[in-house]
């Protein structure tokens, strides 16, 4: 008796190890997921505020960005801070979206800081879902 419950626990053993891998192996199969974006190309308009802008009211200024995808975007971000400070985040924006087409727009007060500073607006969106590439776009502007 004691042979036929070693048996049958080894033999459990067996079909518990295969299930826990065929359960791996068919969660891994994500990246096909991947293929099917190959082609997608996403372009990154920056409405407003435009490059080189010279800003003159500092209470409402717009900050307009689309980005329109061929296929579906994946990940966008937004950052807008004073130039040369980086920490100082004016605009921090992420999303995770899988629209062919995200608009960004919201407008900041900027008149905490003095005339002539000039702001670095960055933005940027994933091509691939992993986000291992990536359509950049950015500009420069001033207050008067």
């Amino acid at each position: 008796m004691t042979q036929y419950t070693t048996m049958k626990g080894f033999k459990f053993y067996y079909l518990f190890t295969f299930i826990c891998l065929g359960l791996v192996v068919a969660s891994c199969n994500d990246d096909d997921d991947d293929d099917d974006h190959g082609d997608n190309a996403i372009t990154i308009t920056i409405e407003e505020p435009l490059n080189e802008e010279v800003i003159t009211d500092c209470a409402e200024v717009h900050v307009h960005i689309d980005f329109v995808a061929t296929d579906e975007n994946h990940e966008v971000k937004v950052v807008l801070h004073p130039e040369g400070d980086v920490n100082d985040k004016i605009i921090d924006y992420d999303e995770h979206a899988h629209d062919q087409t995200i608009t960004f727009e919201q407008e900041v007060n900027l008149c905490d800081y003095p005339a002539g500073t000039c702001f670095h607006l960055e933005v940027e969106a994933c091509v691939d879902h992993d986000c291992e590439e990536k359509e950049t776009a950015e500009a420069e502007f001033c207050l008067q």
